[in-house]
């Protein structure tokens, strides 16, 4: 900053030296008028000490201003500096509730969506509420049905009763002598030995709770039937089936065995000749190279048969597939005839089209050899002998009961 800058609120005012203006006035020409030889005052001391006095102020003064101004300054960069922190936070607090507010709109939208799902929970509560009280009601209706049901059997029971006799031995013999229908029943059309089993033994618990002795006979015939049925071993019907199943399975392994003739034999490599090694020699050669590789002779110990086309080994396969698959339908139908006929074919054509080197042939023909001795439907034991002793036991009971009652 110069010194010839004005400083805020300071005024200079200087006042000639009288020596300077003694000067002037001498080297300026006297006035005209009469007072011209009138002579000049002594200068005194007191506006110099003034003036000095004036120059110390200006200059304190100025000295004041400049750290005044500077403390402006330093005080507007501060104010400048708080503005733009105040400015910048004021950024961010819009920023952050720009962010909130976004945060707000997005909770919104995902608590109108809890909204909805809850609406459609609420419905399907009440839907499953409604579809609860209809089973409940057909749960009410069929609990009133089976009490009526029940009623209807307890009227036939009694009334079984009052067939039968009001005497409980008469009604376990009844008993047993219906369990031992169920078990020749069980046999004779499902084949279901366990249940004929179980009716046996049933029966048998009916006779012994009777304790009468004169049933033992009967007990000893359904003991002889239980320990034959237990010794009956039924075909693993469904181990049959999935053996087949695995052998149809295997045949597009298998290959045929007339095909081809013989292996293949590779062609010898042609031999590049330059022009300049072409003879007669090497042109008969190359003729009997020819020759050789159009014709071939084999020897084979056994008559040849003829190839399949393509086609017809296509009908092979589906055909061995076919009656492998009418065993497995035979077996499921207990025919021993037809199980053994469709196994038999597959058994020969396994031998007759097929490469008997072949491991996947050999081993597919050797299991249908082993099924082809299982029987699919033995003979089941006869239990109908225990059902005879318990209706000759009753009937001698009844002519005993009849002679009695005849004599008295």
């Amino acid at each position: 900053m110069n010194d010839e800058d004005q400083k805020p609120g300071v005024v200079i005012d200087v006042t000639p030296e009288p020596e300077a203006a003694e000067a002037e006035a001498s080297t300026s020409p006297p006035p005209p008028d009469d007072k011209a030889d009138a002579k000049p005052a002594k200068g005194s001391p007191l506006p110099l000490a003034l003036a000095l006095l004036a120059l110390i102020a200006v200059g304190a003064t100025g000295a004041w201003g400049y750290q005044a101004w500077t403390k402006l300054q330093a005080d507007l960069a501060g104010i400048n500096a708080r503005l733009q922190e105040t400015h910048s936070r004021q950024q961010q607090l819009q920023q952050s509730l720009a962010t909130a507010s976004s945060s707000l709109r997005a909770q919104e939208g995902a608590l109108g969506e809890q909204r909805d799902v809850l609406a459609k929970q609420r419905t399907a509560v009440d839907e499953a509420r409604a579809a609860f009280q209809r089973q409940e009601q057909k749960l009410a209706d069929e609990n009133l049905r089976m009490q009526e049901r029940e009623a209807e059997l307890r009227a036939a029971v009694a009334d079984v009763h009052r067939r039968v006799g009001r005497s409980g031995t008469q009604w376990m013999v009844a008993e047993a002598e219906y369990l031992l229908r169920i078990a020749s029943d069980r046999l004779i059309l499902a084949r279901d030995t366990g249940a004929a089993i179980t009716a046996l033994q049933l029966a048998d618990q009916r006779l012994r709770d009777t304790k009468d002795p004169g049933w033992a006979g009967v007990r000893e015939q359904i003991a002889r039937d239980m320990a034959r049925l237990s010794a009956f071993e039924a075909p693993d019907s469904a181990g049959l089936s999935a053996r087949l199943s695995a052998l149809i399975g295997q045949i597009p392994q298998l290959k045929i065995a007339n095909a081809t003739i013989g292996a293949e034999r590779t062609l010898p490599e042609a031999v590049e000749r330059q022009p300049g090694e072409r003879s007669w020699e090497t042109l008969i050669n190359d003729v009997w190279a020819g020759f050789k590789d159009s014709v071939r002779i084999r020897e084979r110990d056994k008559p040849v048969q003829a190839m399949l086309a393509p086609e017809h080994q296509f009908f092979l396969y589906e055909n061995l597939k076919l009656h492998l698959e009418a065993a497995r339908l035979a077996l499921a139908r207990d025919d021993q005839t037809m199980f053994r006929d469709n196994l038999g074919i597959a058994a020969d054509w396994l031998g007759e089209y097929f490469d008997p080197s072949d491991g996947t042939a050999s081993a597919m023909r050797e299991a249908v050899n082993a099924m082809l001795k299982i029987e699919i439907r033995p003979e089941v034991p006869d239990v109908s002998q225990s059902l005879r002793a318990l209706q000759v036991r009753q009937k001698l009971m009844l002519e005993v009961a009849s002679s009695e009652t005849e004599t008295q």
